[in-house]
């Protein structure tokens, strides 16, 4: 159960589905600015994803009741929504969220499947060594 202190989108029942996440990306993508049901279901058309507008609605009063949205009356009849939480949270509440339920929340094992698995080309393997020897470093300088 979502602890009252948690921030929105975070804990059980939170969890966004792929749709979810598709519209929250569309919305992501038109901010700063509020944005109603018309603008996601042309962001998602121009990302090659046409949906209905019924179908974007219910979503979004979906993700308002999850947490992630917020609305108010806009011009006419229109409802303008907001994101509660940014990409960067969601990003990040995700990846623990993954974490915790296939590798026990440690992230070597996922690092070293995804190395074991070739996900990475030899420049991305440097760029990650340099990475982490450039995290090292600055944490030596910290003691």
């Amino acid at each position: 159960m979502t602890q009252p202190h948690e921030r929105p989108g975070r804990g059980k029942g939170k969890r966004l589905t792929d749709l979810e996440l598709e519209i929250m990306q569309a919305i992501w993508s038109l901010h700063p600015g509020p944005s109603t049901v018309r603008d996601v279901v042309e962001s998602l058309e121009k990302a090659g994803h046409p949906l209905a507008y019924t179908t974007v609605q219910t979503m979004m009063t979906i993700l308002k009741r999850k947490g992630m949205l917020t609305s108010e009356r806009g011009p006419g009849r229109a409802h303008v929504y907001r994101a509660r939480i940014s990409r960067s949270e969601a990003t990040s509440s995700m990846t623990e969220d993954f974490l915790t339920r296939l590798f026990g929340g440690e992230a070597k094992p996922l690092v070293a499947h995804l190395i074991d698995q070739g996900s990475f080309d030899h420049e991305q393997l440097v760029e990650l060594k340099r990475l982490i020897e450039s995290h090292l470093s600055d944490e030596e300088e910290e003691r």
